[in-house]
């Protein structure tokens, strides 16, 4: 039995194409833009509606206007979360049960960039029986699972090909992107709010790593020095808690650990909305960066405007990227370290070195259409020649005529033939070339919105 309590976040970051037609459908941003005017009164469950009350007052009161503005936030409901083991079940097969535990599903939405996380909210009352770490490990794994919704026979029994028929549980990500066209676009991130420190410290660094400690493969843990800086690195900014930073875990440890729920929602909101914001920054650099590698990797014909759209939907989620975002100090302490623990940085250097190569691929581009074109101006500039010795060729042609027995007459006509039909076969093998090239681009993946075929 472990000798913490603990309320678990899991934060997963996607995203969805401009085309998606599922949440105006079914009204989710709709629905989310009243219920911000409206402190969410429409939502039935006590814990979530306060939790968005007090995530939507702290984003208020600590960040700028027009961060806030933009946001949205929107109850999906409440569902039945799967724990398993580490015994991962491999394609088409069907997780090992360990229990389930009651879920709410909180849609944070910024609808200019097409960018969302969703928090996946676990109570420390209906947690309180699994282990922590597992569901960490089932978070690195991404095999994350619900209960089947009763509606499910909508979206799996007839818009695809994967489920034939209603399963008892469904993937997540499968339920986020065929019921609402919501697309993973990164690694998931994990938010404890823990009463105490573990008390074996391996247990910690199974943790802060994302690994379960209880694993039917191995009986072994880890023991990075790195993970161990980490566990011994306090990031606090303020008295009360103390608060610990990996690439996928951030856990606040409180000196407090209330059993009011009410007062532990507050204390949740005041990181939380961090954390949130922090995770859009990772986003919106993934998804840049997925969208470059799909176009790389599947030789997509790149083009000038091609990459000024692609900079300019990043330059939207410049708002994310801004020191003043935050009115304090500590709260801007506190967003710089988990930005710096995400591995933003690092992201943001890749999507620059991206940048240069698709600049780089342009300009070989620009240099191979200079040369065509200066062939092309080259059999231009000879056929112009040619017409310029036109009465040279034809005397010549009227001498061989005259020769051979035919008309000579007919000498000039020939030469005007000649240079018709020469140019008109350049011309045709120019639109042969041309359709050829325009049927390889469409057979790419050029740099666009995130795509998803099995919808």
């Amino acid at each position: 039995m472990a000798n913490y309590e603990n309320d678990i976040y899991l934060m997963l970051p996607l995203a969805d194409n401009q085309k998606n037609w599922r949440l105006d459908e079914l009204g989710v941003l709709k629905q989310a833009s009243l219920d911000k005017q409206t402190a969410y009164a429409s939502v039935a469950d006590d814990f979530s509606r306060s939790l968005l009350n007090n995530l939507q007052s702290y984003l208020e009161y600590e960040c700028n206007n027009v961060v806030v503005d933009e946001l949205r936030m929107a109850y999906l409901g409440q569902y039945e979360f799967l724990h398993s083991t580490d015994d991962y079940p491999k394609h088409g097969e069907d997780p090992d049960v360990v229990g389930t535990s009651t879920c709410q599903l909180i849609l944070t939405a910024h609808q200019p960039t097409h960018m969302y996380i969703l928090t996946v909210v676990l109570p420390k009352d209906t947690v309180k029986d699994f282990s922590t770490t597992q569901v960490l490990d089932q978070l690195s794994h991404e095999s994350l699972w619900i209960a089947c919704p009763k509606d499910a026979g909508q979206y799996l029994g007839i818009n695809t090909k994967k489920y034939t028929a209603i399963p008892d549980y469904v993937d997540l990500y499968d339920y986020l992107k065929y019921k609402y066209g919501l697309l993973k676009c990164g690694s998931g991130k994990a938010f404890l709010l823990l009463s105490d420190r573990p008390e074996k410290e391996d247990e910690f660094r199974c943790m802060m790593a994302g690994e379960t400690y209880d694993s039917q493969h191995q009986d072994f843990h880890i023991a990075s020095d790195n993970i161990s800086q980490i566990c011994q690195t306090n990031h606090a900014q303020y008295d009360y808690y103390q608060v610990y930073m990996s690439e996928m875990v951030v856990a606040c440890i409180m000196e407090n650990f209330s059993e009011n729920m009410e007062e532990r929602i507050d204390i949740t909101a005041t990181y939380a909305f961090i954390v949130i914001l922090a995770m859009f920054q990772n986003t919106s650099i993934e998804k840049v960066n997925m969208q470059i590698s799909n176009a790389l990797a599947n030789d997509g014909d790149i083009s000038h405007q091609e990459i000024l759209g692609l900079y300019r939907n990043f330059g939207k989620t410049v708002r994310f990227w801004e020191k003043n975002n935050y009115k304090y100090w500590g709260t801007q302490q506190e967003a710089q370290c988990i930005v710096e623990a995400f591995g933003n940085k690092e992201l943001k250097e890749t999507y620059y070195e991206h940048q240069e190569f698709l600049e780089h691929i342009v300009e070989l581009k620009g240099a191979q259409t200079e040369e065509r074109n200066g062939t092309i101006l080259n059999i231009v500039a000879t056929i112009l020649a040619v017409i310029q010795v036109q009465d040279f060729v034809v005397e010549l042609l009227e001498s061989f005529y005259k020769k051979a027995g035919i008309d000579v007459t007919y000498a000039g006509s020939t030469f005007s033939t000649l240079i018709i039909c020469g140019t008109f076969s350049f011309v045709l093998v120019l639109i042969i070339i041309n359709r050829m090239r325009s049927k390889m681009r469409k057979g790419s993946m050029h740099i666009k919105e995130l795509k998803d075929y099995d919808i």
